[in-house]
């Protein structure tokens, strides 16, 4: 346990049921009992000095605290989160011997104001749970009786280096110019020791391939918990106070950084850079909702939003995957009229010649349409399992060559179409993970705007698509639907099973 001490819970409730003496021995121990003793300054004249107050998601995020070594929270401004990363470190540093707790921030003034948070917290202690301080600075807290530091750090190239720190906290990390030095410093010390590190901050809409959305985005492969709590897990914000809020700011997208209400939005690459407009995208939430029904595609499930309807035109595209548990494949069936996605199947498990049994699966449920599949490294698999199945209506870009075929100007063609029926409302998406990924869709201007996802976002679901879209002047209408409750094979062999040919 990072931030609970051994206790039983007979013995915590003999002691809440005695007095302060022994209530503050409670806290010693348990971080969220310590709480019960800290006081905070809300910014006068609306509060002033208050008790802290436990919502929620703080509570959360104890519980977090206490079962997670690495943490990275990702939040919108203001809940609460440098009030209780400050009591967090004061506690550690008071209550656990020879701790060394590092407080990296942005900049100079931001690190001497995390710090002149803990103090605040330790002045307003009763006295008989304060340590006596030693050094006292706008830089440093020291306790001598019990060998423990909190220090404040600017983030600079050599900040925490050399230092093996119990506890990190890299506060507002999404905008430190120097995050990657500090974390290579860091990290090691914190792996080697045992300790405990905090990446905790707002989004940066400048750095969309930052090293704290990656570490957020990589959750939990590379060791990190993750959290993110939007701009309504404040009591009493609600929608009047988000709209005038929003009022104040002239820059639309810097105040849904600031304030996000979803993950997406806070990772979301800033309107400048981004392929899609993004209040089309919030505007087709409303068309998300769960599928209809669903399919199993030999063990695999597929999504149902809108089943299969004879004289409709169908089309489907799929973005490929090695299928080892990381990258996603997706097949998408799209109605090439209402420009609605009826069905999906997203899986990371299948390799690539699985994917396309799996896919011709879903596809015989819509009379097996038109179909390409984007021949790229693990497509060329996917294709040649699909013609082995002969499927019979996959998509020849020429002749002899299956499959949608990838390069700069088929790119270019791709994405500027299916931009341009996405920002017009032509396209209808159920998939509220497959809507999510439309929002990392940049033109990226380090690659002269070259339309692709952000670096370690997922674009597979978009690329299938927007194949799926280019299929759509090729699309025939189909009649009735098949019985495909029994294969072509079982047809056969049945009757010889049952002795009957």
């Amino acid at each position: 346990m990072i931030c609970v001490a051994t206790i039983t819970d007979e013995q915590k409730q003999a002691i809440l049921g005695a007095g302060d003496t022994i209530k503050q021995e409670l806290a010693r121990r348990v971080f969220t009992d310590f709480l019960d003793f800290v006081y905070v300054m809300e910014p006068p004249p609306q509060r002033g000095l208050i008790r802290f107050e436990r919502w929620p998601h703080l509570m959360e995020v104890c519980q977090t605290l206490e079962e997670s070594r690495l943490l990275v929270w990702l939040k919108s401004r203001q809940t609460g989160a440098s009030w209780l990363l400050a009591g967090y470190a004061l506690w550690r540093a008071l209550y656990f011997e020879g701790a060394l707790i590092l407080l990296l921030s942005q900049g100079e003034e931001e690190a001497k104001r995390l710090l002149a948070k803990c103090r605040f917290i330790y002045e307003h202690l009763p006295e008989t749970m304060r340590v006596p301080l030693g050094v006292d600075s706008r830089q440093e807290l020291e306790f001598p009786k019990i060998h423990s530091n909190i220090m404040a750090l600017p983030s600079t190239e050599k900040a925490g280096r050399s230092a093996t720190a119990s506890l990190v906290v890299m506060d507002e990390a999404d905008y430190h110019d120097h995050l990657e030095q500090n974390y290579a410093a860091v990290k090691p010390t914190i792996d080697d020791g045992g300790g405990q590190m905090i990446l905790v901050s707002t989004s940066n809409g400048n750095n969309a391939d930052s090293l704290f959305k990656r570490l957020y985005k990589e959750s939990p492969r590379n060791g990190f918990t993750k959290l993110f709590y939007g701009w309504n897990v404040r009591p009493g914000r609600d929608n009047a106070w988000f709209d005038a809020r929003r009022n104040e700011y002239t820059d639309a997208s810097l105040f849904e950084k600031e304030y996000p209400a979803s993950e997406d939005e806070a990772l979301a690459p800033p309107r400048t850079i981004a392929a899609f407009d993004h209040d089309i995208l919030r505007a087709m939430q409303d068309d998300v909702r769960p599928p209809a029904t669903t399919l199993d595609c030999g063990g695999i499930t597929a999504n149902i939003y809108q089943d299969f309807h004879p004289g409709k035109r169908y089309t489907a595209g799929t973005d490929t995957s090695h299928g080892s548990g990381y990258d996603y494949a997706v097949t998408v069936v799209l109605d090439t009229v209402t420009g609605y996605v009826v069905a999906d199947l997203q899986t990371n498990l299948l390799p690539p010649d699985q994917l396309a049994v799996a896919s011709s699966k879903l596809l015989q449920r819509y009379m097996n349409p038109i179909w390409a599949i984007e021949d790229n490294d693990w497509g060329i698999l996917t294709i040649a399992s699909a013609q082995a199945m002969r499927y019979p209506r996959l998509y020849y870009r020429d002749s002899d060559k299956a499959g949608w075929h990838t390069d700069e100007r088929s790119r270019y063609v791709l994405w500027g179409e299916l931009i341009e029926a996405v920002n017009a409302r032509l396209i209808t998406i159920a998939s509220e993970q497959g809507l999510a990924q439309f929002y990392s869709i940049i033109r990226n201007p380090q690659k002269n705007g070259r339309i692709e996802g952000q670096t370690g976002a997922h674009d597979d679901y978009p690329l299938a698509v927007g194949v799926a879209w280019q299929l759509r002047r090729q699309a025939q209408p189909v009649g009735k639907l098949k019985d495909t409750s029994m294969s072509s094979w079982d047809k056969i062999l049945n009757p010889l099973r049952k002795g009957r040919w």
